[in-house]
């Protein structure tokens, strides 16, 4: 039997490994005719606390086995972390199958970029990897979900569900499928494979851990931390302009960036989960206000669990950005010009994306504001 919240096998003689129930609640439960969670779904659902467990990590062959199984794959991203989500390692295991790609939290982005401008923009940032189909969704609050209904029960054979964590895939499998999966707020949940049907057809989907690609910031937090940076009903947006060369913006104590320009002082937006934290200093100044509010003022990370400042491997990379261009930090954000040119020196954890794109949000729109 497996637990319907994260899909691993029930077990009741190890606490410290997925799917664990103490045999007497589990005998209970039964007899009553209650949900048989396993204890650390549970205690998400009821009391939400995400605890640590002993997990097979191995997620990509269990993704790999799974294909065997379906005809076609649903590829779930997010687009306020395309670069953290659209992974090239998810790419490569998918290479041979048909793919319909499904763009999630759309909800998220200012109102004013269109459905078809997030349509371009998407296409133009996956270049080459062009799926059969691509649906833009919210999966909480069901914007698009008729749509790719009707899409799917116009195909024979199952589905697999496949995504980093965190891209909200088990909440589109509850919108999905008769059999509500069990969703917390925390990423990551999903131990194993749980296996739904769809509401009105004979077809089923598959849906998959989410895979920890270790190359977005949210990657370095623990789950109780990974749910607060998780932005549910909005992104905060703050716009910054810089009044002198050099100096340092800091985005949460594991982003920071020194702003460097010749002429007109630059203006950029940055777009971040409202739990992020901002703070503009000088380049003298930055390292001592980093250590003493690393983890605290400056989130992420958290200060139940941070890992330790002193133990991080940094990368720094500059990038000469101009009016139009973002730079996404994956697993964070990312910075929208407003006016530019500007040089960006960026510090973050070894192994994290960053990436110069084409702009989602249209500076030109209001680029009367930024004209004085």
């Amino acid at each position: 039997m497996k637990c319907p919240g994260c899909g691993t096998q029930i077990q009741f003689t190890d606490p410290s490994k997925s799917g664990y129930i103490p045999y007497s609640v589990y005998e209970k439960r039964l007899s009553n005719g209650d949900e048989i969670l396993c204890q650390r779904c549970f205690r998400a659902k009821h009391y939400g606390k995400l605890e640590p467990v002993e997990v097979n990590d191995n997620f990509v062959e269990q993704v790999k086995k799974a294909l065997s199984r379906v005809k076609t794959v649903l590829w779930v991203v997010d687009i306020t972390d395309f670069e953290g989500s659209f992974d090239p390692d998810i790419s490569q295991i998918l290479r041979d199958h048909d793919k319909i790609m499904i763009v999630n939290k759309i909800d998220l982005i200012p109102k004013a970029v269109s459905l078809g401008e997030m349509r371009d923009w998407i296409l133009k940032q996956m270049g080459s990897e062009t799926p059969d189909e691509v649906h833009l969704i919210s999966a909480i609050k069901g914007f698009g979900i008729r749509l790719l209904q009707e899409s799917l029960e116009a195909r024979s054979g199952n589905f697999l569900v496949v995504g980093a964590t965190n891209v909200g895939k088990s909440s589109l499998v509850s919108k999905l499928c008769m059999s509500k999966t069990t969703v917390t707020a925390f990423p990551g949940t999903t131990l194993g494979i749980l296996k739904r049907r769809i509401q009105s057809s004979n077809s089923y989907l598959y849906d998959t851990p989410g895979i920890k690609t270790g190359r977005r910031i949210i990657d370095l937090l623990d789950p109780q931390c990974q749910k607060e940076l998780t932005p549910t009903d909005h992104l905060s947006r703050k716009t910054f302009k810089p009044k002198r060369s050099g100096s340092v913006l800091l985005i949460g104590g594991l982003c920071h960036m020194v702003i460097e320009f010749e002429e007109k002082s630059p203006i950029f937006q940055v777009f971040a989960p409202s739990a992020a934290k901002f703070h503009e200093t000088s380049q003298l100044k930055y390292k001592s206000f980093l250590r003493k509010h690393y983890g605290k003022l400056l989130t992420p990370p958290c200060e139940s669990s941070q890992p330790p400042l002193e133990s991080i491997k940094w990368q720094k990379v500059s990038f000469e950005l101009q009016q139009g261009e973002e730079l996404s930090i994956a697993g964070l954000g990312w910075i929208s010009v407003r006016r530019g040119p500007f040089v960006v020196e960026i510090c973050v954890p070894s192994g994290i994306t960053v990436r110069k794109r084409a702009g989602l949000i249209n500076p030109y729109r209001d680029k009367r504001r930024y004209e004085k």
